[in-house]
């Protein structure tokens, strides 16, 4: 079965789902593009919303590249809906895109913690991102993983840093640190470090930054 005849059954299975209970379809979005004149892709999506009572729940079908190869994606998102009992909000997205090269999965996860005398300003959130990728058309090669642990600090409602480590199966092990307006100044300050394992060195640093970036600040 060619690739255009997957993508029109699982948009028709789509349709014929929201027929039932049309107010789950969203607006759908389309695009094309050409160059000299010619048709090089396009980009069509189809979103759902699926929440529930506690719960925000969308659900994204997407399909774009050229017609001879295009890339599949569906993404997932559980977002916590506001509730006056608990502060904690939970959210998780989880993604896999495909095409006749390449697949790779995706998922991210966070958990917010209140504290203080005012929860719901004062808190930590933490997050973790994993990715991984396999090719298809190469075989025996094996699957590119990454996973990053987030924690942010949010005071008085307010942002005021984070922390991030990271490493995965290509070895490359980071850290990453923000500043975000340190004495009421309009800026984030940001240091990262990038390392590499090899046999020969236990940890090596390959790349290290510091970056400044103006927010705007009630100008």
């Amino acid at each position: 079965m060619r690739n255009g005849a997957r993508l029109w059954i699982v948009l028709a299975a789509v349709f014929a789902a929201g027929i039932a209970r049309a107010e789950i379809v969203q607006k759908p979005a389309m695009s094309v593009s050409a160059k000299d004149g010619r048709f090089a892709g396009y980009y069509a999506a189809l979103p759902l919303d699926l929440s529930t009572d506690n719960e925000k729940v969308a659900l994204t079908v997407k399909s774009s590249g050229r017609l001879g190869n295009p890339t599949y994606d569906v993404d997932l998102n559980f977002v916590q809906k506001p509730d006056d009992e608990r502060v904690g909000q939970r959210s998780l997205a989880l993604g896999a895109s495909w095409n006749e090269n390449e697949a790779r999965l995706r998922s991210s996860m966070s958990k917010l913690f209140g504290f203080g005398l005012l929860p719901r300003a004062n808190y930590i959130r933490v997050s973790m991102d994993m990715n991984a990728s396999q090719s298809i058309t190469a075989q025996g090669v094996a699957p590119v993983a990454r996973a990053n642990i987030r924690s942010s600090l949010t005071l008085d409602g307010k942002p005021i840093g984070s922390i991030a480590l990271g490493g995965g199966t290509t070895g490359d092990e980071g850290v990453d640190l923000s500043l975000m307006r340190p004495f009421d100044l309009p800026a984030e300050f940001t240091v990262s470090l990038r390392g590499v394992n090899n046999p020969r060195e236990s940890w090596r640093l390959q790349d290290a930054r510091a970056m400044v970036k103006l927010v705007k600040a009630s100008w």
